[in-house]
């Protein structure tokens, strides 16, 4: 639990166009934007815009923009496809920005995926670049990349080193001032808060949920203000303080109502049949439980058709190079018989004109 959030994180892609941003550019950015709000709409744009581009960094961008709607949708595998598609154009354009861009979005897909080796993989990948080039407008892209990173450490129950990440993350969207930025820092600082309640700092943790609150409270961040309250009450539980825990509980699930955010309620139930757990309140712990359940399958669907297309697409891609392995081993022994033969037929004459021309 306490990963759904890396949902919320996505919706916030910058590519950090030029101020003399070409109409491309502007149709790109909204594509990207649109991603994540209308992915079908997005794909639609997608479509009318990729005939007119020819430019290597613009196919790239247009590509993570597609990717990140096939994303939304929950199609994993056609998501890393544009990813490594634009991976692939910004190795041949040697465009190292972009590779840090492509890099970072395939291993978040990966870490969406739970394929945590995988999604290191790259993410390390990107970082190394990151390291080299010390360019500032990667700063955002940075911050992304250490967030995702202290995630999958976190995730690995390496909760120190995760924290290191966070705060490298926290530093690098410091650096910015706008609001994506500081929205992103504030989803950075609630896990780094569920991290210190892992190493036993629950002081530090409430104080850190507390900052957030307050903060994305002023800027009308509501769903980061509830992920925070989430987070707020589980250092409550954790000191015993039930019934504070469970005010903060019950008023969140009631303001989110039938918003439709899965990820949040689901975070609400676990931590309101967890607190009901400690009290040994054995009606609202079942009441809450089950709500959790339903949620979680839900989740799991959702997963599970990811993971499934990516496994199908795997398996397609596997038996499309068996075939063309099998045509190319049909097509060898075909050419081993027509040379055999064409060298048959040519000693065959050799040793015709050579008896022709004894007699």
């Amino acid at each position: 639990m306490k990963n759904v959030l890396y949902l919320l994180f996505l919706i916030f892609s910058i590519f950090g166009f030029s101020q003399t941003e070409t109409k491309l550019e502007k149709d790109i950015a909204e594509v990207d934007r649109m991603a994540f709000v209308d992915p079908d709409s997005a794909l639609v744009m997608v479509k009318k815009l990729e005939p007119k581009i020819d430019d290597d960094k613009l196919q790239s961008k247009l590509l993570l923009a597609k990717g990140s709607a096939y994303s939304v949708k929950h199609l994993s595998s056609a998501a890393l496809k544009s990813g490594f598609e634009a991976l692939d154009i910004s190795q041949k354009s040697q465009d190292s920005l972009m590779m840090v861009n492509t890099l970072g979005f395939i291993g978040n897909q990966y870490y969406i995926l739970k394929l945590n080796k995988k999604a290191i993989n790259y993410l390390n990948r990107a970082e190394t670049i990151i390291d080299f080039l010390k360019d500032g407008s990667l700063d955002q892209m940075s911050a992304n990349i250490y967030f995702v990173k202290a995630l999958i450490y976190k995730d690995n129950l390496d909760p120190a080193f995760a924290i290191t990440y966070f705060d490298k993350a926290i530093n690098a969207y410091n650096k910015n001032n706008d609001r994506s930025s500081l929205l992103n820092k504030n989803i950075t600082k609630i896990q780094k808060g569920y991290s210190l309640i892992d190493i036993g700092k629950a002081d530090e943790a409430e104080n850190l949920f507390l900052e957030v609150i307050k903060e994305s409270e002023r800027y009308k961040m509501s769903e980061v203000s509830s992920y925070a309250k989430v987070g707020l009450a589980i250092t409550y539980d954790n000191k015993k303080d039930f019934v504070k825990a469970n005010h903060i509980l019950l008023d969140t699930e009631k303001r989110l109502g039938n918003t439709g955010n899965v990820g949040l309620l689901t975070e609400v139930y676990d931590a309101l049949s967890q607190n009901y757990l400690n009290q040994n309140n054995a009606p609202q712990y079942f009441y809450y439980n089950q709500k959790l359940e339903k949620n979680l399958l839900e989740n799991d669907e959702i997963e599970k058709k990811s993971f499934s297309d990516l496994l199908k697409k795997n398996l397609e891609t596997q038996n499309d190079e068996f075939e063309n392995n099998q045509k190319m081993f049909y097509l060898f022994v075909i050419l081993i018989i027509l040379f055999s033969f064409i060298a048959l037929f040519y000693i065959i004459k050799k040793i015709n004109r050579l008896k022709s021309t004894k007699y």
